[in-house]
């Protein structure tokens, strides 16, 4: 098991007096083994925080630990660690490709990491129904492009594609945004057994604070760049103590209170 470390992150975008600081000075774990939520609104740093950890995006300061090693600055063999991190994106057609088969696509993961690498075309095809099973996805549809699936298989094939890298720490970003409302609920579930079974540690990327306390233990809330408040889900959702948490709170809709003013004049 893996504790995914953030110290003192900082990020900025542009050069000069124009340069925006998305990210100011995170401190934040992910306990090994654990589910901790990341929310905010859109633009307070959170994908932004999650980008870093997969080296898409780079701190000017600050570290990102894997088993007490800095990611950020490892060079050689203790650069591989990053590979350890794999996320999972919010919309799953920008990380398939639209001419690559549901299978092809997982092979593509499997023969370039881990022990599936050194293995044949057949155990590899062996393993690609594995992992569709996994994602609770039938085998068959290792043919289809992804332009035949639905959304939310489309969703699960990313993750298939995902574990196929054999990750320890998972990064979903805003993973069921994208997906109706009733595929949502099945997505989630999912991404909890997968957890589960594998023993992951995942950062849960959202603004949906509801969601949050369900799956998650901790929950970090973000605003501007920086961490506001963070501790047990429960805690933190049931007894804010930060005035932006408090605000989000209230925004979660609630059965019996209509999103809308009725009596407004249209």
């Amino acid at each position: 098991m893996t504790d995914l470390v953030f110290e003192n992150i900082r990020i900025k975008y542009g050069t000069g007096s124009a340069a925006h600081e998305a990210v100011r000075g995170v401190n934040l774990t992910v306990p090994a083994g654990r589910t901790v939520g990341l929310v905010g609104e859109s633009g307070s740093g959170k994908s932004t925080l999650a980008r870093a950890a997969v080296g898409l995006q780079e701190p000017y300061a600050g570290r990102i630990l894997i088993d007490g090693i800095d990611i950020v600055k490892a060079r050689g063999s203790a650069a591989a660690l990053r590979r350890d991190i794999q996320m999972i994106f919010q919309d799953a057609n920008s990380c398939l490709n639209p001419r690559m088969s549901v299978g092809a696509s997982i092979d593509e993961a499997l023969s370039v990491r881990g022990k599936f690498a050194r293995r044949d075309r057949a155990q590899r095809r062996i393993e690609v129904t594995n992992l569709l099973e996994l994602v609770e996805l039938d085998p068959a549809k290792s043919r289809d492009l992804p332009m035949q699936l639905s959304g939310g298989q489309r969703q699960r094939v990313a993750i298939a594609r995902v574990l196929a890298a054999e990750p320890r720490v998972l990064l979903a970003d805003e993973i069921t945004s994208a997906l109706d409302v009733s595929v949502q609920g099945t997505v989630l579930n999912l991404l909890m057994r997968v957890q589960r079974s594998l023993n992951l540690t995942v950062l849960f990327i959202s603004h949906n604070l509801a969601v949050v306390r369900q799956l998650c233990e901790e929950v970090a809330v973000m605003k501007d760049g920086e961490v506001v408040e963070a501790g047990l889900a429960t805690h933190v959702i049931d007894d804010p103590q930060h005035p932006y948490t408090r605000q989000l709170i209230s925004a979660i809709p609630r059965i019996g209170i209509p999103l809308f003013d009725e009596g407004a004049s249209s």
